[in-house]
């Protein structure tokens, strides 16, 4: 294994491919997996948070060939790399992978379509018209009564990944609490929680048109292209990204990119279905760049995060009830 893509991988730089070789080489032998933890380690404990992800990359890759030689320098080094990642390599990845695979989406025929999906769980559903949407936690989805007779309108409240079936005779729309998408045979991924302060729309393919509440076309998206739509300000912001940092949370990982702890509370409410409470208000603006998997327990998460940061937390279990959690 050549140890540069493991080095890739923890600052997030990796392919496809090579996260698959990565995780192969890793099960492949137990002597793999220790030298992997011994890096992963290094580089949690050694690295802290910093805006400027480009300098931390280009320190990284300069100093990399001092790990075999001087371990103690490299730390010293990493220091300035100035990033934390939140990482889990666990053996049940293949296997989530594979029954992802294997999952069959169930075909809906109603008229009327109601999907609500709590948070802490994700659905696969396929409209009548053979549009698949996947939809994460805490997401709503609602179809109109007349969708089987050609008025493709949904609502959607939370965060889905749309595939859409092509009909040039029948737009297919999407309405959010701020803005409106026109489709045009596509895939897609909206995120438009109700209390997040901004929409974000990524499109994978095909073409998407950027709709204001009053029906006018702002924008028009090609592949690759990201929409952040401010709530409070009304500002559009097109620019061009890395599809998997919105994207792989269908996949079970979740990509954070300077992320501040507050944001991340959260995600993680809506996945684990657990109320956090900040008590620590300069916990909210610590900021945070890495992978984690979202299919592992909750605690393992606070673990990580109370090992690579000034957090600290407690988790009280309520009957019938959110567990509260405190970060303090």
């Amino acid at each position: 294994m050549d140890k540069s893509v493991i080095v890739k991988y923890l600052c997030g730089e990796a392919s496809e491919e090579e996260v698959k070789l990565l995780f192969e080489w890793v099960e492949a032998d137990p002597l793999n997996k220790k030298e992997f933890f011994n890096y992963k380690k290094a580089w949690a404990l050694s690295a802290t948070v910093s805006t400027n992800e480009n300098k931390a990359w280009k320190e990284l890759k300069s100093r990399y060939p001092l790990w075999q030689n001087n371990r103690r320098r490299f730390i010293s080094y990493m220091k300035y790399a100035a990033i934390l990642l939140l990482v889990f390599i666990l053996g049940g990845l293949f296997e989530y992978i594979i029954n992802s695979k294997e999952k069959t989406l169930a075909p809906l025929y109603s008229s009327e379509i109601h999907i609500e999906v709590p948070a802490g769980q994700m659905s696969n559903v396929v409209l009548p018209d053979g549009t698949t949407v996947q939809l994460n936690s805490d997401t709503k989805l609602f179809c109109s009564g007349n969708f089987n007779k050609g008025n493709r309108t949904v609502r959607l409240e939370g965060e889905a990944f749309f595939d859409v079936a092509k009909d040039r005779e029948h737009p297919f729309l999407i309405e959010t609490p701020s803005l409106n998408f026109k489709v045009y045979g596509t895939s897609f991924n909206i995120q438009a929680y109700p209390d997040d302060p901004e929409i974000n729309t990524t499109l994978v393919e095909g073409s998407l048109g950027v709709m204001g509440k009053n029906g006018k076309e702002l924008a028009r998206l090609v592949p690759g292209e990201n929409v952040k739509y401010e709530n409070e300000t009304h500002k559009l912001i097109i620019s061009a990204v890395k599809l998997d940092l919105y994207t792989s949370w269908k996949e079970g990982l979740i990509n954070f990119r300077n992320e501040s702890l507050k944001d991340i509370a959260r995600h993680i409410e809506r996945w684990y279905n657990v109320k956090i409470i900040i008590k620590n208000p300069k916990l909210n603006d610590e900021l945070y760049f890495g992978t984690i998997m979202k299919n592992k327990p909750v605690d393992q998460i606070l673990e990580v995060l109370q090992l690579t940061s000034s957090l600290h937390y407690r988790i009280i279990h309520r009957p019938d009830k959110p567990a509260l959690i405190y970060w303090e």
